[in-house]
């Protein structure tokens, strides 16, 4: 690929620190990228070039990055523009125009908008009118000019109503093919390897339907809390910050149908018919809880600073979603997700039906246990399917046992999910990235659990795995208590 500029907006951020700068130092550093990262950082703090490169040192050490090799990466390629608004960007153009005619750069340029969702309309506006003037976009492109590609971070809108609007703002001077929404979740190598799980393998896919799968659920349990981001969250919830986005794209992509073509179109139409397919979510499939003190965790949610003693946001969902297709029909998909729960762990699992008859019960009543294939997406990432065997002895007595597979005892350290996903926006392939429709369809499924202010939000003590009345729409055990002894039944 050619040398182009990379223009961040949000550089003195959070997610500029843990994530962003150490994903361009490892990408420039790939085989396919030709010449060294040219980065203007935008923020309205009071910085200058030098502040921004020791902030970049400092973020690449703590990646484990040499802190000579990081010093030279930041004083090479960062540069510095304060702006006093983001949609007065006359600073951020100029240094742009600087630094293109300094390094003999073509004027190829990506946007990255690392920045507060409020933020967005008067950025995309400012930068859509800028590039008009350049003739790169839309109806305004000039043969031969440079190409331009505009990442937007999540969340993209908070309801449904504000994501269409988004991307009507959007649309206006941005043409969908360079438009990157961003989800980092499609970057994680495991969750593209569930694409080559089902689609290459024909005994898990001629499985993979209402015929023999009797649920599928979706987990990603995290053990962190709010403290710290009370400010953004407490606003927000975990519907809105987790289940409508990351859980929502896992669920497509473990719903689709096979792709008529492995690219960006084949693979995001199918997103799109199976999100269209899925019924409006009803406010009595949902159970929202809110995490309060556990033994190890005197404070709870409401305790934490910036959240007030009456706030009803959740901080565990579960939702039970249905497709309307021939493939899924009368299969839940259960989707949940929350904070301070026991283990953290994102994985799918897929429930498979039982026997029809019950033939080794050994004189027990108890129902046969079903075969379970979990996809665990991280930690500790690959697979396991269980099973029931004989116990050596007479009669038959079952016990469950599992077949495993360890993504890292395979193959080692694979890519983090930015550096996989701001290779691919260089790259211009849009595989990875959410479409316009994705989006507003995802909004669409939980609009009416959203307008509903009258669901109650369960308490659930830190540590559990959320609320009890959520065990009426997950059936699946939590992940440390699957199987069962041996003679069981």
């Amino acid at each position: 690929m050619d040398p182009s500029l990379f223009v961040l907006f949000g550089a003195t951020g959070d997610l500029a620190h843990v994530k962003l700068f150490p994903a361009l130092y490892r990408v420039t550093l790939r085989d396919d990228v030709t010449g060294p990262a040219t980065i203007v950082g935008v923020g309205r703090s009071d910085w200058d070039d030098a502040k921004l490169q020791d902030a970049a040192v400092e973020s690449l050490t703590d990646a484990d990055v040499e802190e000579d090799d990081a010093r030279a990466w930041a004083e090479g390629a960062l540069r510095y523009a304060r702006v006093e608004a983001y949609d007065q960007l006359a600073p951020v153009f100029e240094a742009a125009r600087a630094l293109e005619e300094e390094r003999g750069l073509d004027g190829d340029r990506v946007y990255y908008l690392a920045l507060p969702p409020s933020a967005f309309p008067g950025t995309i506006t400012a930068l859509g009118e800028h590039e008009a003037e350049r003739g790169t976009v839309g109806e305004h492109r000039q043969p031969d000019a440079p190409w331009v590609r505009l990442v937007i971070e999540k969340p993209f809108g908070d309801d449904l109503k504000s994501a269409q609007d988004l991307n009507e703002i959007v649309h206006e001077h941005f043409s969908e093919d360079v438009v990157y929404r961003i989800d980092h979740y499609l970057g994680k190598e495991t969750v593209q390897n569930l694409l080559v799980f089902r689609f290459a393998n024909s005994f898990f896919e001629s499985a993979w339907s209402r015929r023999d799968v009797e649920r599928v659920e979706i987990l990603v349990a995290e053990t962190n809390d709010a403290a710290g981001r009370a400010g953004y969250f407490d606003g927000v919830g975990t519907l809105r910050d987790m289940i409508q986005n990351h859980l929502t794209q896992l669920f497509a992509l473990a719903a689709m149908e096979p792709p008529a073509r492995l690219d960006a179109e084949g693979i995001r139409r199918e997103k799109i018919k199976v999100l269209r397919s899925t019924r409006t979510a009803r406010s009595d499939e949902v159970v929202l809880g809110q995490y309060g003190p556990g033994p190890d965790d005197p404070e709870g949610y409401t305790d934490h600073d910036g959240v007030g003693g009456s706030s009803r946001t959740e901080t565990f969902a579960a939702v039970r979603l249905h497709l309307d297709n021939w493939r899924w029909q009368g299969v839940p998909f259960v989707l949940r997700t929350g904070k301070r729960l026991p283990q953290r762990v994102t994985e799918i699992a897929v429930v498979f039906r039982r026997p029809p008859v019950r033939l080794f019960q050994n004189g027990g009543d108890c129902d046969p246990v079903p075969n379970v294939l979990r996809l665990r997406l991280q930690p500790d990432e690959g697979f396991r399917l269980s099973f029931d065997v004989k116990v050596p002895g007479d009669g038959f007595k079952v016990t469950t046992r599992e077949l495993a597979f360890s993504y890292g005892d395979s193959f080692g350290v694979f890519p983090d999910a930015y550096e996989t996903l701001l290779h691919d926006v260089l790259e211009g392939d849009q595989t990875l990235f959410v479409h316009a429709q994705e989006a507003e369809e995802a909004w669409r499924i939980y609009q009416a659990i959203l307008d509903n202010d009258d669901i109650e939000v369960h308490p659930y003590a830190s540590r559990a795995w959320g609320p009890e009345a959520a065990g009426g729409l997950v059936e699946a055990p939590p992940p440390e208590e699957t199987g069962r002894p041996a003679g069981a039944c």
